[in-house]
């Protein structure tokens, strides 16, 4: 298996009264688990973030940022590079021809513009502000996204396959706090449940609802 003799850490930041998987750490971290690779997860203060990015900084990563993959001491950071960088590593997730890439690229942008679209209200909002963003972004993601499911015969972008922009994916509905609403699109559902039911997954989403 790739990186079976390597020490994998993945860094993010500790954010402060928040639920743990907010932002985007927990993007790389659904696909490590996915992939069944030890690693281990590291959350950083401000003051030892400044500390790593010095360490970052002596390996020429100047627009450093996390998460961050560090692989034998070796940084790799941002995270739709540092997610195909080990998709190429692991030989999956990635698609499988110059095709499928560039369909998954375009996909992951995507997702970095849902990101941005809800970003502001991690920390709540005005009402009416929130009612604005569900009817004017994220159910525009959500058709979207429903749309794309709906391509391929299976539950994953790729059909069958589950690919790194699937995590991509599941993690905005989660951190836009759409889960719910997304479950009311047929392709979306099912790709909800299948996701959830991976099997390095499937315990691990059990541990966060128990947790709320």
């Amino acid at each position: 298996m790739p990186f079976s003799n390597t020490k994998v850490t993945l860094h993010y930041f500790v954010i402060p009264t928040a639920k743990p998987t907010m932002a985007l750490g927990e993007n790389v971290n659904l696909m490590l688990k996915d992939s069944g690779l030890t690693y281990e997860y590291l959350r950083h203060t401000r003051e030892e973030w400044l500390e790593l990015k010095k360490k970052m900084a002596e390996q020429n990563i100047y627009a450093s940022t996390m998460p961050a993959v560090e692989i034998d001491g070796k940084f790799y950071a941002k995270t739709l590079p540092t997610m195909r960088y080990l998709s190429c590593k692991l030989g999956k997730y990635g698609g499988s021809d110059d095709e499928q890439r560039h369909y998954l690229d375009t996909l992951a942008d995507t997702c970095s513009d849902w990101f941005h679209s809800y970003r502001q209200f991690f920390r709540g909002g005005e009402e009416e502000a929130l009612k604005k963003h569900v009817e004017e972004d994220t159910k525009k993601f959500l058709g979207i996204f429903e749309n794309v499911y709906g391509v391929n015969d299976g539950p994953f972008i790729l059909g069958s396959e589950i690919s790194y922009v699937d995590f991509l994916v599941y993690h905005n509905m989660d951190d836009d706090r759409a889960l719910d609403l997304a479950k009311t699109y047929t392709n979306l559902a099912r790709f909800i449940e299948a996701i959830q039911q991976r099997p390095n997954l499937s315990e691990y989403f059990t541990s966060l609802a128990d947790a709320e």
